[in-house]
């Protein structure tokens, strides 16, 4: 039996349970009165309803678990209720969205990334969900999802998404190339990593043959962006004041991590910059050729799909500690439209999509990691998957400005001056303060 059947065999009959379970309630609740003086009535039908639900992060597990499993049994518990779905791709789904609320037709739910809270909320386009959650079934409860991803789904107080899935990163180490080097255990904080990161560097003359710690790889723009983003959270900086109003990047703690960052690179050269490309499917830790990173439950994936000869090499930490202990997470996540015509049937049906139940089947099936606490104990995650859902307690989400892709653009530019030693860290953190604040001066 192949795992996708038998998710979706099982997802069927326990949603399916709990639905036959609330449809055994309503036949034996008392039945309605009859019109005086006349003989009982039948029980109206269900008015029709027709949802519309946009999916664009799914694989084909995900995908026949919702249509196999999921929405019939949501529209089974909900006589008269149908979803019809649009499944889409990250490159095209921006125009989609923007397309359908211009012309005034929008799915009910659609799913959003990760600095998409913000943005939803700025432009009109999701529906605050504070009333609708306060009236959750009893099985739904909001406190399992982590506190950074309930801050990541709050705008100005209202909650406006619901996460479904998480990117948490934290420390990976190959535990070959930390013994081969001598170390029993791995780093828990920057001086430790530094010394990790030398001892594990190897060499060839002047060409490094393997990264003692791999900072980013070339490619996207975000590269080095996301890659610099947890040690400036774990020096206690951020990239915005609480108020959104200025770039703190200037100030201490941030300069004080690029400063970390460029000693790794520049001085102690622990990895060539840019940084060494994935091998095919696997990336530099999975293929042996760097000894530490910063990651998530990609590396694992790969590992156990592309070799898993290499699997009990990898292993996660909790993260690293600086002036605290702290790492970042992106945060994917479902909105129900502004324009829906059913918000409390869509809500139903995004309480199903977020139920315990469906979000484990819905992570096993594609590898993602989940966002509530309680999965920490479902039976796909293993030691790996539990160490990075711990890791979520300490996870910084993302500044909720709604330009945030353009306000990030000056540090990705700046990060790479910096590593190419055209800057040094702190005149790099000043430029980018600058032009941050001129571009947060256009939305003042």
């Amino acid at each position: 039996m192949s795992q996708s059947a038998s998710v979706t065999r099982r997802s069927f009959l326990r949603i399916s349970g709990a639905a036959a379970a609330g449809l055994a309630l309503a036949a034996c609740a008392p039945a309605a009165p009859s019109p005086a003086g006349g003989a009982e009535s039948a029980q109206p039908a269900a008015e029709p309803v027709q949802l519309s639900l946009s999916i664009v992060d799914y694989v084909d597990e995900t995908r026949t678990l919702l249509s196999d499993a999921v929405l019939p049994a949501f529209s089974e518990a909900h006589p008269g209720a149908t979803v019809s779905v649009n499944y889409t791709s990250w490159e095209r789904y921006n125009e989609e969205m923007t397309t359908a609320f211009a012309g005034g037709v929008t799915p009910d739910i659609f799913q959003g990334g990760a600095v998409w809270s913000p943005q939803m909320a700025q432009r009109g386009w999701c529906l605050p969900l504070d009333d609708l959650l306060a009236n959750a079934s009893e099985s739904w409860n909001w406190d399992d999802f982590f506190p950074a991803l309930q801050d990541d789904s709050t705008i100005n107080g209202q909650i406006v998404s619901i996460p479904y899935r998480i990117d948490i990163r934290s420390f990976w180490y190959r535990k070959d190339h930390l013994e081969e080097a001598g170390f029993s255990e791995p780093p828990t904080n920057w001086e430790e990593l530094e010394a990790m990161a030398v001892a594990c560097t190897k060499r060839e003359g002047d060409q490094i043959t393997r990264e003692g710690y791999h900072y980013s790889s070339p490619g996207g723009w975000q590269n080095d962006l996301q890659a610099y983003m947890p040690f400036m959270e774990m020096a206690g900086g951020q990239f915005l004041s609480d108020d959104l109003s200025h770039c703190t990047l200037a100030e201490d703690p941030a300069v004080e991590a690029l400063e970390f960052i460029h000693k790794l690179i520049v001085d102690l050269k622990v990895q060539p910059y840019p940084g060494f490309e994935a091998q095919g499917d696997l990336g530099p830790l999975e293929a042996g050729i760097a000894a530490a990173t910063i990651g998530g439950a990609q590396i694992e994936r790969n590992a156990r799909t592309y070799a898993p000869d290499q699997l009990d090499h990898l292993w996660p930490t909790l993260p690293l500690t600086h002036k605290v202990q702290a790492t970042h997470v992106w945060v994917n996540k479902y909105f129900i439209s502004k324009l829906t015509k059913n918000p409390e049937v869509s809500w139903q049906l995004l309480e199903t999509l977020t139920s315990a139940d469906v979000l484990s089947d819905y992570c096993e099936g594609a590898a993602f990691t989940p966002p509530r606490r309680s999965l920490g104990e479902a039976e796909f995650m293993t030691e790996r998957a539990k160490t990075l859902l711990d890791s979520t307690e300490y996870a910084v989400p993302f500044p909720k400005h709604h330009r945030l892709i353009e306000l990030f653009r000056p540090l990705a530019t700046n990060l790479e001056k910096c590593y190419r030693q055209e800057l040094s860290p702190a005149d790099a953190m000043a430029a980018t303060a600058a032009e941050v604040d001129a571009l947060l001066q256009e939305s003042a």
